[in-house]
């Protein structure tokens, strides 16, 4: 019954199909699409939610982009991995994908099951944060169990892909440093100039690497507000879904742990809350590990103390991944979608120089202005300032 449906949404929904359907939604990375699949069988008609994912249709700058840096390919590659993993709805850290190609992802559409993501002006709380850490520890303990079994890493024959082109000497860092010395120029007391926070990013980095002192896991590497679907019951969250990867990289796992809590949690939350945070995270992950991946964690000297060493490791890539992305994922999103997604402007706004617009957006919005502040002020304190 799942193979043929599954058949019949393929022969219906071609990318021509996606160009007239339902309504199109913003997002940074594709184009976004709610649609209502009618299935008839028997005389009984029922409708099918679903939500899609495309290369963009029109703006071929972006589509150029997305191509180059492989944000298709990548979860093209995850949703063949899940298959072979054996994901089954008992997962519930994740959805399965009805399609999966380079150019296109179709999804049931989480929302018609209650899930949703919070706002993203809306900082998480304590109850949010463990239950998205409890899913994500899940993720990562299922991918470990099964490179464990299969005795090969994904890394191995997928290099290439999994290579994040973004985050190394490219012209996108270098305008994500360029705008963060804008930003604290203008609405700080700290100043730190141009090459060396680019040389700051830089080894921010280098540090995202696979490592022969740790575990390496399939990590999300975005998990910001839009990329956690939540399910309540009343006020209560009650389970979370990680959707959206397209930014996947290969490494130690505390990477996707200090990013989550650097792009959803404030630096008050993170003081008052990291080290329960990461005593949850490791107490599920080993949770959910069978006997051969706990004989592995031995072998690696992977105990609580050697993850919380690898969550301070990590922390610098975290805050270097908020500054460069909080300018995109922050900003209202139909003020983000003229700035960021006209093709007449996309290459300059992405590539070369966004400090106008972004500047300009900062003035009028405290909390946007704030958010990017705090966490640029903090990375130049912690790894430029005090080693002066």
């Amino acid at each position: 019954m799942e193979e043929q449906k599954c058949r019949n949404i393929e022969s219906i929904l071609t990318e021509k199909h996606l160009k007239t359907i339902i309504h199109r939604l913003a997002g940074f990375l594709g184009d976004h699409f709610k649609i209502v699949v009618h299935l008839q069988n028997a005389g009984v008609t029922r409708k099918l939610h679903l939500f899609a994912k495309s290369m963009p249709l029109i703006n071929k700058p972006k589509a150029d982009f997305i191509a180059d840096y492989n944000f298709f390919r990548r979860e093209n590659l995850v949703y063949k991995l899940f298959e072979n993993m054996c994901v089954t709805d008992s997962d519930n850290w994740c959805t399965k994908a009805y399609i999966h190609t380079d150019t296109l992802l179709v999804l049931p559409d989480l929302s018609i099951l209650g899930y949703k993501t919070l706002p993203t002006d809306q900082f998480y709380d304590l109850k949010h944060v463990l239950i998205a850490v409890k899913s994500l520890a899940q993720f990562h303990a299922k991918y470990a169990c099964y490179e464990a079994n299969q005795q090969k890493s994904i890394y191995e024959d997928h290099r290439e892909v999994l290579k994040d082109a973004a985050f190394m000497d490219a012209p996108w860092l270098r305008a994500a440093a360029r705008l963060s010395c804008s930003l604290l120029r203008e609405f700080s007391t700290e100043t730190i100039d141009e090459d060396t926070l680019t040389n700051l990013f830089l080894k921010a980095c280098d540090d995202l690497t696979v490592s022969k002192e740790s575990i390496n896991v399939i990590l999300h590497r975005d998990l910001w507000t839009n990329n956690i679907l939540f399910r309540h019951e009343g006020d209560e969250p009650k389970g979370a879904v990680l959707v959206d990867f397209q930014c996947v990289r290969y490494g130690p796992p505390a990477f996707d742990l200090m990013i989550l809590l650097y792009l959803t949690t404030t630096k008050q939350f993170r003081e008052s809350h990291e080290k329960e945070v990461f005593n949850h995270y490791y107490t599920v992950f080993t949770q959910y590990l069978d006997d051969t991946m706990k004989g592995k964690l031995k072998d690696y000297n992977y105990g609580r103390w050697d993850f919380f060493n690898w969550c301070e490791r990590a922390r610098m890539f975290a805050m270097m991944e908020a500054m460069a992305i909080f300018p995109f994922v922050l900003m209202d999103p139909s003020l983000a979608q003229k700035t960021f997604d006209d093709p007449d402007t996309f290459t300059k706004h992405v590539e070369e120089d966004r400090c106008k617009p972004v500047l300009d957006y900062a003035r009028e919005s405290s909390f946007y202005r704030e958010r990017m502040v705090e966490v640029s002020v903090e990375f130049v304190d912690r790894y430029h300032l005090k080693r002066l």
